[in-house]
């Protein structure tokens, strides 16, 4: 889903606890709006959580309270994301092209200048390009982002702790260029690979788990090109405080595996999927909270809302892993707080 785009009301509630204010819902998001601002059908701006606003004058109250669109509580109710009016961010209205026409589902993200938040990273990463071959960003898309109908309620999925740290990749991928066959056997980050002899927290996890020739030798036997990506964790990587892994020892925990010739993930059930290959590998992972448990609503609200934390401590969220894929939830008590 984009960052902002136009979407559809799809219920309208009373807020229990205010008497100006109303519960919006765009697809599995709820927003507190206005009294009567909205009604059901009618056409809006949505804005996800983990968005970062222009400095323009319709977002000017938002960025007043916050860094980021995040979890807020407003009389004892969530709201998650910002839903506004067409006409309130210059939407309409275009110098060049006279007043502009919206469908539900448009991407207004470039538009508004909305961009994705990112946390700042502590240290040089000395990368060293991007990761190509179709290998995409590690970011779970949220529940709320999908229709109730396209969610796999009824189906046995296995919940994955979420660690709040950066993310890790390891990769090898033989490919030919001007004809000849070439390697490419590199750690890197959320976006870019790293050099070949840099020194820092990804590297020496890396060197650690010998997570690189641990991952040659298998794609050779297999005949395979494989990334596998994970979270690496621990103090000077992610400083907020109230993250548990924050806290602890830098360490690194794999959660999933990118197929590379085919362009997909390894999903729950495919041989190749991470919690079985990483057993091979002899690699960690993220912890595994409940393994084959029937998806139901009441299991995304346990971990989005219901709890506050996992053997005692905060957490940022689960994923959900299904034949079909998979999304994650965020926990709006710790998002709340960062």
């Amino acid at each position: 889903m984009s960052l902002a785009s136009i979407q559809k009301i799809v219920n309208v509630e009373k807020h229990p606890n205010a008497d100006l204010l109303d519960i919006a819902r765009v697809l599995n998001y709820k927003c507190i709006v206005k009294r009567d601002q909205f009604k059901i059908g009618d056409l809006c701006v949505f804005i996800e959580p983990d968005s970062v606003l222009p400095d323009k004058p319709w977002a000017t109250f938002y960025n007043s309270k916050s860094n980021r669109v995040k979890a807020i509580r407003l009389r004892g109710e969530w709201s998650f994301g910002i839903i506004e009016e067409l006409e309130n961010v210059d939407l309409y209205y275009d110098p060049e092209h006279g007043y502009l026409r919206f469908s539900d589902g448009d991407d207004v993200t470039e538009i508004l200048g909305v961009i994705k938040y990112e946390a700042p990273q502590p240290q040089d990463l000395s990368a060293s390009g991007v990761y190509g071959f179709g290998i995409p960003k590690t970011d779970e898309t949220r529940w709320n982002s999908f229709h109730s109908k396209d969610l796999p309620f009824g189906q046995l999925v296995d919940v994955t702790l979420k660690i709040d740290g950066q993310s890790f990749s390891a990769m090898y991928k033989w490919h030919l260029e001007n004809d000849e066959s070439k390697l490419v056997k590199a750690i890197g980050g959320r976006s870019f690979l790293f050099k070949e002899n840099v020194d820092n927290n990804y590297s020496r996890n890396a060197k650690k788990y010998h997570v690189l020739e641990k991952l040659e030798a298998f794609c050779i036997a297999n005949n395979v090109n494989l990334c596998i990506r994970g979270e690496s964790y621990g103090v000077g990587i992610q400083k907020f405080g109230n993250n548990p892994h924050a806290k602890l020892p830098v360490d690194l925990a794999f959660f999933s595996t990118w197929l590379i010739d085919e362009r997909r993930y390894a999903t729950k059930g495919h041989p190749l999927y991470i919690f079985d290959l990483a057993a091979i590998l002899g690699l960690p992972t993220v912890p595994m909270l409940e393994k084959d448990v029937v998806l139901t609503p009441e299991l995304i609200k346990k971990y989005e809302e219901d709890i506050n934390e996992i053997n005692g401590k905060p957490f940022e969220g689960v994923v959900i892993n299904w034949a079909g894929g998979s999304f994650k939830v965020i926990n709006k008590n710790y998002d709340s707080k960062k």
